[in-house]
């Protein structure tokens, strides 16, 4: 952990420099990522099975790699009632949600031109679900669910097998079902994401990957970005907090917590005017930590990349957030809703004591698939728009086309670009 006193803009720096990406992929992922994908783009189902051998330590043949529909339903039997409530629960508000992120075709006219653009849902998308420790039933509804919204014909998904059953997890799979995933295969890591994006004899060839992963997993879609389309590279899990000390600091100590147990570089920022309230969350902090769950996790992500910034004013700890373009945000203000227009950089915004970043991981209905890394400058949420094409369309008759047809011969000329000139030209002599 570190304490930065900001007083001056000058000093917003130093919060770049504290988080300086640590997430990018070293010389021996990407140099085993690329062995990796080659073989899968070779050798296909049989480089797929023996990964599977490798790194999970389980003998499968090519078709038990597909999740079977009595698999399917034996693991949704065997999910507890009240998990599949709190599923369903958490899906019909994530439909609710992005089905007002619907994009629509629309068409422009004006005196002999027709412009429109027509909205296309991507072909075929793959989902990737991390299996392994980490499982997240959650991130198979906020991944499908916009996707099914937006209408793609057909979502694959990929997860990684247990290593004693052989099998995906029940509650994933349940999630699967309610959120209406088309096919599952028992495949895992950047062999599951080389299989999605070439394609092998079983797992077919999609358009398009979603869906978070290890540093392997990150680095494989970093290396396919282009052959197959990519949601983003994620790294490790951001929080902000944003307080003037008049909520709990045993609720913010909570908070920071509850993200940093995802991951030890999970990277944790708390912004006060306050002294005394980040010398309480320290404090707090020192003293839950061991007795909490995963304990060794939160300790490392506290002593790694957990910065303390206490701001001269209300104004600079605003510009702090900014510059550290969180993925979460929660204010913990008499007054949020005033800094509110003032935060530009934030991929989430949790407003109130009351308004936790667990309840947008799992019920809330925005989605919980982030931008990471500062990409929150510019990148935005998973939505149902990440699963659609923008196509334009453009219908000028004769008139039209002489009549702007000579801006455009100038502009081309202008570039150089005769033929471009001539290709409108032409249609102007042949109408005289």
């Amino acid at each position: 952990m570190k304490l930065l006193h900001l007083d001056t803009p000058s000093q917003l720096e130093a919060i770049k420099t504290f988080f300086a990406s640590s997430w990018p992929a070293d010389a021996h992922i990407r140099s085993t990522v690329e062995s990796i994908i080659r073989e899968v783009r070779e050798k296909g189902d049989s480089a797929c099975l023996e990964y599977i051998r490798k790194f999970d330590g389980l003998s499968i043949s090519a078709h038990e790699l597909e999740v079977s529909q009595d698999e399917l339903a034996q693991a949704v039997h065997s999910v507890s009632p009240e998990l599949l409530r709190a599923l369903h629960l958490a899906a019909e508000n994530i439909r609710q949600f992005h089905e007002r992120q619907r994009l629509s075709d629309w068409q422009l006219l004006r005196p002999g031109v027709r412009l429109q653009e027509r909205v296309i849902p991507i072909e075929r998308v793959g989902v990737y679900v991390p299996g392994g420790r980490a499982r997240y039933p959650s991130t198979v509804l906020m991944t499908v669910i916009p996707a099914r919204i937006a209408g793609v014909r057909d979502i694959i998904m990929v997860s990684p097998p247990d290593r004693e059953t052989g099998a995906i997890a029940a509650e994933l799979l349940a999630a699967a079902q309610i959120a209406g995933v088309d096919r599952i295969f028992k495949i895992g890591g950047a062999q599951a994401v080389a299989a999605l994006a070439f394609g092998t004899e079983s797992i077919p060839a999609v358009d398009k990957i979603v869906g978070p992963g290890n540093a392997y997993v990150a680095e494989a879609k970093r290396q396919l970005f282009g052959t197959v389309g990519i949601d983003m590279i994620a790294g490790p899990t951001e929080l902000a907090v944003l307080t003037d000390g008049s909520a709990s600091p045993l609720w913010i100590v909570q908070d920071l917590f509850a993200q940093m147990e995802h991951d030890p570089m999970t990277r944790t920022m708390v912004v006060s005017t306050e002294k005394e309230a980040l010398e309480q969350i320290q404090q707090i902090t020192l003293q839950e930590m061991e007795r909490k769950p995963r304990n060794q996790i939160l300790q490392q992500a506290w002593d790694q990349a957990t910065l303390l910034v206490q701001a001269a004013h209300l104004d600079l700890a605003v510009e702090a957030v900014n510059t550290f373009a969180p993925e979460h945000l929660q204010l913990f203000l008499h007054e949020p809703h005033r800094v509110l227009p003032g935060i530009r950089n934030a991929a989430a915004i949790f407003i109130g004591p009351f308004s936790p970043a667990a309840l947008g991981d799992y019920v809330a209905g925005p989605n919980h698939t982030l931008p990471t890394g500062g990409c929150a400058r510019y990148a935005s949420a998973l939505g149902v728009y990440d699963f659609v094409k923008i196509q334009h369309i453009v219908e000028y008759d004769a008139e039209a086309c002489r009549r702007e047809g000579a801006a455009a011969e100038i502009l081309a000329e202008q570039e150089q670009l005769f033929n471009h000139a001539l290709s409108l030209a032409i249609r102007h002599h042949q109408q005289k």
